[in-house]
């Protein structure tokens, strides 16, 4: 990265400027009841990330001050804004219990980001470790502006609907600020090359989805970031269950080559002392041998001596 000398770079920096305003429009909407618009708000801030990041790499003007604000902007957006937003919509219900959940979330981004910055050019960038938080912000947001823009319809169809809907929060709101800290692997989608050539089925699959996701879109983008927020603890626990069953064939392989190795030294020694035993009776064989010649040779010829 450049170091920050007299100037900036005005386009990414404008880009993560337009993410702190959403970010702060959101807890300014939460304030005055518009939680659908701070949710939205929340969605836009997550786009404007998205964009200062690669605008910054397609114009080379990446900078240590870009990555700083970036950061900090993050931590308002994606950090402080969902949780004030989720606890004046309904957290503020469960009381303390509801302020310490959001404070969890809001400490849990933080701690996200700090270790993030400390793992940049180190860790595995096919990955990231634990829930992004711009993820975790649109889960919280997309549960906010699914149940406000079909509210009428979930309290014909769902009795207590207000309790399910603060418990669920309370749960999702947990659930979110725990992974952020936790060690599961996320997948981060930076292995696509958007610059290279696609097929033609591929832009047409693209189309589709955007069509689909513009017919409820509050729906879908709540499952997809549900589905996204499950995916790393489900991926982590799979990965180390086919790693435990790796260790555990390869401590058994080990050992049979082990147990292989000990039988057939212990045939050689059994081999050994008959080797040992033949070759002595060889030898004992040998010199009776000789000595049986020998004493024949000593002995006179009787037969000869009578005949003279």
């Amino acid at each position: 990265m450049k170091p920050f000398e007299k100037g900036i770079y005005l386009l990414p920096n404008l880009m993560t400027t337009a993410g702190i305003f959403a970010g702060f429009y959101a807890v300014i909407a939460g304030i005055q009841g518009n939680f659908e618009q701070g949710a939205i708000a929340i969605l836009l801030a997550m786009i404007f990330d998205g964009l200062d990041g690669r605008i910054a790499r397609m114009t080379n003007s990446c900078s240590a001050f870009g990555a700083e604000y970036d950061s900090l902007a993050d931590m308002v957006s994606f950090g402080l804004a969902p949780a004030l937003l989720m606890y004046q919509w309904v957290l503020h219900d469960f009381g303390k219990l509801g302020w310490l959940v959001a404070f969890i979330y809001t400490v849990a981004a933080a701690l996200r980001l700090a270790r993030f910055n400390t793992q940049v050019g180190v860790a595995d960038k096919r990955y990231f470790q634990g829930l992004p938080s711009p993820a975790a912000a649109a889960l919280l947001a997309c549960l906010i502006w699914m149940v406000e823009s079909n509210s009428e319809y979930l309290e014909t169809v769902v009795d207590g609907l207000p309790a399910l809907v603060g418990v669920t929060a309370l749960v999702l709101t947990a659930f979110a600020g725990v992974m952020m800290v936790s060690n599961a692997r996320f997948n981060s989608f930076k292995e696509f090359n958007l610059k290279g050539k696609v097929p033609f089925m591929t832009l047409l699959v693209v189309v589709l989805v955007f069509v689909i996701i513009t017919l409820q879109p509050e729906i879908l983008l709540f499952i997809i970031f549900f589905i996204y927020a499950f995916s790393g603890p489900v991926v982590t626990l799979l990965t180390l269950k086919k790693t435990r069953a790796l260790r555990q064939k390869n401590r058994e392989e080990h050992r049979s080559a082990e147990n292989s190795a000990m039988s057939s030294s212990e045939e050689s020694a059994e081999d050994s002392p008959t080797k040992v035993v033949n070759e002595a009776t060889e030898g004992e064989q040998e010199v009776s041998i000789e000595t049986a010649v020998e004493e024949s040779a000593e002995k006179p010829d009787v037969s000869s001596g009578d005949k003279a």
